[in-house]
């Protein structure tokens, strides 16, 4: 099974001489595995025995949910409660823990990958966790291949060569020197070769296809050269994929260009960085859509990997200047300002006229396409009282390069909150609900590890998950303040702990979009998330230079970190601890309504367009503010009544319905505009940017569509009406 906890670490000796393990499958499906154990018919004495222990039962818990103290099995004493958990956050600890993770590159399915899970499971062992699991995944991941490596070179109007780009960044020190790295490329890229003209379009959005086209520029048939930034990289490739082009050329360019002291002397990169990064624009194993990649799955046949429509691959800033200087000037064509690429910053360029007698690009990819095992880490500390109660906190482990910042940063900051959890642990301290701290591989690949996970517990994560509490970035670069975004339910308590950390105002949690773990939770399980980060970004992110010397810079003495780590410890406390959770469904109510009335002007225009009865609109303003009754209703007649008086049935049902709101938002069907595993009808990533998220996304979608029909916007509003109806009912249950 998944996820056997040790909840009794009792042995018992086997016919053969070996001791057998009793483990709790945490209540799964069944009550006891007893490995290599033979069932034996129950004798007389046994089945005494059984009664007279199902009596006891029957009397003590006749009396267990009326009293009006929380009796609980093993309960700590009031003198191990956690006070302050920050205050044991020790960064000399995260330091260590940062260095034995950056030391070399650790890819997803690599040997080092697993030899970091492996590291990170012994820790949770030495914090006292009750039980550590190491879970494999088969996945098929496409690499570079290294005995064909990726290339992108420039010809001229001759048709010789005149540039051939890196196909991976120039070292900077001695570490990059003697650790040698991944090269240069995008993940799920179309293989093969292309030869054509080629044209700059920007940052490759839709705007920018639309501008071009305006201007008689056409990329059909054609390499488009774009820059990093703006939008999700699998968004761009699909932009240019739909405009016709062969392939992508993607280049990062300069932050902030007016710096000169850049890595090693900064955290801004310099223009010898590349970026390395998947453009798929789906996640999870697509051999397994739905279920998990077990040993004992019924594998999709081995054909073909999904990959992105086109070629893509990455080059240096300093190449990208090479292919730019070489595009043809066009006078008439007035490009906007944020047109000017940072690298050539005050310097005229060329945008390219796509003309056959111009320069052209051979863009070159090679994929090998390899079956791996990825192992995800999942520590659990066992609730004392509500142990199928679940508190997840959880980061990505895998990296392109050495990963320093994306996700080094934020992996040492988990550990060191284990460690403080741990800290109490050892003296005497146990939370009231179940705490799981995960490590998750191959997030870079389309956030694998996680939603394979999600995909084996998802009918258990509906019943147990309080919460997910994700971090990835915990450094970016400076960090002199940590965020979040997420589930409105958590703002409150969120906004606490950070104004804490801070010593600021936090502003309104913004929605998480599918750029990291958190996704699979929200979107595909209804569990709420907050998604914990460094508020400030360096561009050496995905880079050779995303390295520990970096932190030389930006966080010598790891204090910035110490406050990612105290921030997770305190929600992760935050959200176990407490009888009642510290939820907030008026405020979640409020933001609804927030995102309803910024859509509502869109959705009158389609009515206007379609010819739809603006009477449905009043409808679905009804449905809201009955919504928002019934959550107003739910604070001052429940939550604001329960007191030390109250039972634990009155307690838990006022617990469930707060867990139970995020789930009312789950559908079965497709939600158009959004990916396969986004399931929540009222808040998804968009899908013309993975990164960002969207309230109401298939009516958005479907407002925003010129094609769209009268029974399109009509579908989707009706599914919206019966998810908040069904929220309304969670409340009033």
């Amino acid at each position: 099974m998944g996820d056997r906890r040790r909840l009794y670490n009792l042995q018992s000796s086997r016919g053969d001489g070996h001791l057998v393990q009793s483990v709790s499958d945490d209540y799964d499906d069944e009550d006891l595995l007893l490995s290599g154990a033979r069932r034996q018919p129950p004798s007389f004495n046994y089945i005494k025995v059984c009664v007279v222990a199902f009596s006891v039962v029957v009397v003590f818990f006749s009396g267990f949910f009326s009293h009006s103290l929380l009796i609980s099995f093993g309960k700590p004493s009031s003198e191990h409660k956690i006070d302050n958990i920050g205050s044991v956050i020790d960064p000399s600890k995260i330091k260590e823990y940062h260095i034995e993770l950056t030391k070399s590159t650790h890819l997803a399915g690599s040997q080092r990958n697993y030899e970091l899970a492996q590291y990170i499971a012994n820790q949770f062992h030495d914090f006292a966790f009750d039980n550590v699991e190491l879970k494999n995944y088969s996945i098929r991941l496409p690499f570079p291949d290294e005995k064909k490596p990726n290339a992108v070179k420039l010809f001229d109007s001759s048709g010789e060569v005149q540039h051939t780009c890196r196909n991976i960044e120039v070292p900077l020190n001695d570490f990059e020197k003697n650790n040698p790295t991944t090269p240069l490329f995008n993940a799920h890229s179309k293989p093969g070769s292309v030869r054509a003209p080629y044209v700059y379009v920007n940052f490759a959005e839709i705007e920018d296809f639309k501008l071009l086209k305006e201007n008689n520029i056409t990329v059909k048939d054609k390499v488009v050269l774009a820059r990093y930034g703006q939008t999700f990289r699998g968004n761009k490739v699909k932009n240019a994929a739909d405009a016709g082009a062969l392939a992508i050329v993607l280049f990062k360019d300069l932050l902030d260009p007016d710096r000169a002291d850049r890595f090693p002397l900064s955290e801004f990169a310099p223009s010898s960085a590349g970026e390395r990064g998947t453009i798929g624009t789906w996640d999870g194993d697509t051999d397994t859509p739905g279920w998990p990649s077990v040993q004992k799955s019924f594998l999709k046949a081995d054909g073909p990997k999904l990959s992105a429509p086109i070629i893509s691959q990455p080059i240096t800033g300093d190449d990208a200047v090479v292919l730019l200087n070489a595009l043809a000037k066009r006078d008439d064509f007035d490009f906007p300002e944020n047109w000017q690429p940072g690298l050539l910053k005050n310097k005229t360029f060329g945008i390219g006229t796509g003309a056959e007698d111009g320069p052209q690009l051979e863009v070159t990819v090679n994929v090998d396409v390899r079956r791996v095992n990825i192992t995800n880490v999942v520590g659990t500390i066992t609730g004392y009282l509500e142990p199928d109660r679940w508190v997840i906190l959880g980061n990505h482990r895998d990296a392109w390069t050495y990963g320093a910042i994306d996700p080094s940063s934020g992996t040492a900051a988990v550990i060191e909150t284990a460690r403080a959890l741990g800290h109490f642990l050892n003296k005497g301290w146990r939370p009231r609900r179940t705490i799981k701290i995960a490590s998750w591989d191959a997030e870079e690949w389309g956030l694998i590890g996680s939603l394979e996970w999600v995909e084996e517990k998802r009918a258990l994560l509906k019943h147990r998950g309080v919460v997910y509490i994700n971090t990835d970035i915990a450094e970016g670069g400076n960090c002199m303040s940590v965020d979040a975004t997420g589930s409105p339910l958590y703002e409150n308590i969120t906004g606490t702990v950070l104004n804490t950390v801070n010593s600021g105002d936090f502003p309104k949690m913004e929605l998480s979009g599918s750029g990291s773990d958190m996704y699979g939770f929200y979107c595909y399980a209804g569990v709420s998330v907050v998604n914990v980060n460094c508020a400030s970004y360096s561009d050496v992110y995905h880079s050779l230079y995303d390295e520990r010397n970096l932190f030389d810079i930006v966080d010598k003495d790891y204090k910035n970190l110490a406050k990612v780590s105290s921030s997770l410890a305190q929600l992760v406390v935050g959200v176990s601890e407490p009888a009642v959770i510290p939820g907030r469904v008026v405020e979640y109510g409020n933001r609804i309504q927030e995102w309803w009335d910024v859509l509502k002007p869109k959705v009158l225009q389609a009515f206007t367009r379609l010819k739809i009865d603006e009477e449905l609109i009043h409808i679905m303003d009804d449905t809201l503010f009955e919504l928002g009754e019934a959550a107003n209703n739910f604070k001052s007649e429940v939550i604001d009544k329960l007191n030390s008086d109250s039972t634990l049935l009155e307690i838990r049902r006022a617990n469930d319905k707060m867990m139970q709101f995020d789930r009312a938002f789950l559908v079965d069907e497709e939600i158009p505009g959004t990916m396969f595993y986004s399931k929540n009808i009222l808040v998804s990533p968009s899908e013309s940017n993975l990164y960002t998220g969207s309230g109401f996304p298939g009516l958005l979608q479907a407002v925003s569509t010129p094609t769209s029909t009268k029974k399109d916007v009509l579908l989707q509003l009706e599914r919206i009406r019966w998810a908040l109806n069904a929220a309304t009912a969670v409340l009033k249950s």
